[in-house]
């Protein structure tokens, strides 16, 4: 078996789906299919289970999927440290990141790398921020962009990139929700809030009604920023974002933030790896980059 073959295998180990890890890995399904086939035969056992509706690991799936990966990373350990002659690294990293991290803070972080290390390949997946610690569990990427909590989990390592207040967003329109947030004592268990399913703005939403004693009214519970703006932009509800969403969005002239109400704490982003993924030198030269940039 190849490295290239191992890689196929590893991406739909992960995806489990023919389609998706035909077109990311830019080849056609019956090359894919037939890959798949070559190392059913090597192995000896069927890799995956597969019917007309799903795709799963078989139990030889699940061994080789761990040997792939152990052994793409110490081969790109490899190249990196052959390369290293030149001190120039050489590799790819994957990183995870929402819409609005790419929109506003993440070209910074990603130039400031780009510059020191021009010939490392960056592989960027976009998705809802409150995926980014899912994905870096299963290994679909090397590090990504998430909220932090107030204590990092065991076996993860971060980076503080900014510090953005939570507050709430309304519509700019003339309509029943502004009316509500205009006036002089806000009755918020009339408001309808369009909220975060998970994450700090949720829990800072909750903090905020329980000292308040108020139950809120729920019109929606979504777990990305941008769709909580679109509906707040029709005027559906009142939600909770952070501000620097509000400022990078392509919204941001249909909806207005209320400041005055900010008492919903503050939001920590970073990046995230797993701490054993500091030992492949793309990866460090990436955290490297960020301690860098913080202190020029």
């Amino acid at each position: 078996m190849t490295y290239d073959e191992l890689h196929l295998f590893l991406h739909l180990s992960r995806s489990l789906h023919f389609g998706r890890t035909s077109r990311e890995c830019h080849v056609s399904p019956s090359a894919l299919s037939r890959t798949i086939q070559r190392l059913e035969s090597e192995v000896g056992r069927p890799l995956f289970v597969r019917d007309r509706r799903s795709v799963e690991l078989a139990p030889a799936g699940e061994a080789l999927k761990l040997h792939a990966a152990e052994t793409l990373s110490r081969w790109q350990a490899l190249r990196t440290r052959l390369s290293d002659t030149s001190e120039r690294l050489t590799g790819t990293i994957g990183i995870f990141a929402s819409v609005t991290a790419c929109q506003s803070f993440l070209p910074d972080a990603l130039a400031s790398f780009r510059r020191r290390h021009p010939d490392i390949h960056i592989r960027l997946e976009t998705g809802y921020a409150t995926d980014a610690l899912a994905m870096l569990s299963r290994g679909a990427v090397d590090v990504a962009v998430a909220a932090l909590p107030s204590r990092t989990p065991p076996g993860l390592v971060s980076r503080t990139l900014l510090v953005t207040p939570l507050v709430f967003v309304a519509p700019a329109s003339d309509c029943e929700v502004s009316r509500l947030v205009e006036e002089r004592t806000i009755a918020w268990e009339r408001v309808p809030m369009v909220l975060p399913s998970t994450g700090p703005g949720r829990v800072g939403a909750e903090r905020f009604f329980r000292r308040r004693r108020v139950k809120p009214t729920i019109y929606g519970e979504l777990p990305g920023n941008e769709a909580i703006l679109s509906l707040v932009s029709l005027g559906c509800g009142v939600g909770v974002v952070p501000k620097v969403v509000i400022e990078k969005s392509p919204l941001r002239a249909q909806v207005r933030g209320l400041d005055s109400e900010s008492d919903l704490g503050d939001l920590g982003v970073g990046v995230c790896a797993e701490k054993s993924k500091l030992r492949n030198a793309v990866v460090r030269a990436f955290f490297g980059s960020l301690e860098q940039g913080a202190q020029a």
